[in-house]
């Protein structure tokens, strides 16, 4: 049995803990705990798990596994390289209601919500979402720590690069590729190949630069 903990205290975070049961097979996990910077992030809840400490001062023990659980890529980013600097090591969670093809294969700490379609052939890189009704159609490639929200769709032929965010009922249509940091907004349709750092808004949808804080 692994000690589990969720890297994450938010609404995400309380959400993979009501999949734990369904998701992994009995006694393969204890939940341990969760990680955050915001000590109450928990206080409001009637969750008996504790908060343990900020993810950056965690240090892994050997039996600990990590689900992770923050929704912001950035953040994403760093604190998963700072877990793994120090050994951490990431599993994947399944919910059970999702369908994944047998032939689609996808790295570490990935998480696909129930409901969530994972077609034949696609490649889903390290610490992927895919939230709920989400799906990447037949031979798709999904970049490391894409975000994709519910019923977001990327059609077959498809590629989304390292760090793409894919809002809520956004489609990026068959054989067009998202460059890296790219964000689609809600209810928007990728029709052409987008740049690095834009964000994507309208049907079909407009481009624009995503202005980087100086």
């Amino acid at each position: 049995m692994y000690d589990l903990i969720i890297v994450g205290a938010g609404a995400f975070a309380r959400e993979l803990r009501q999949f734990l049961p369904q998701s992994f097979p009995a006694g393969a996990v204890k939940l341990k705990g969760f990680l955050s910077n915001n000590p109450r992030d928990l206080d409001q809840f009637k969750i008996p798990e504790p908060l343990l400490c900020d993810p950056e001062d965690y240090v892994p023990q050997l039996s600990d596994r990590f689900l992770l659980a923050i929704g912001d890529i950035g953040p994403r980013r760093r604190i998963v390289e700072t877990l793994k600097a120090r050994g951490a090591i990431f599993l994947t969670l399944i919910h059970p209601t999702a369908y994944v093809d047998s032939t689609a294969t996808m790295g570490e700490g990935c998480v696909v919500y129930p409901f969530a379609t994972i077609m034949n052939d696609s490649r889903l890189g390290d610490f992927v979402l895919l939230n709920l009704y989400s799906s990447a159609g037949h031979d798709t490639q999904i970049g490391r720590y894409c975000n994709l929200s519910p019923y977001a769709t990327i059609n077959g032929f498809s590629i989304l690069e390292e760090e793409v965010f894919l809002g809520t009922h956004s489609s990026v249509l068959a054989y067009h590729r998202v460059g890296k940091g790219s964000k689609v907004s809600a209810n928007s349709v990728v029709t052409q190949d987008v740049r690095p750092n834009t964000l994507v808004f309208g049907v079909p949808g407009l481009h624009a630069p995503i202005l980087k804080a100086p």
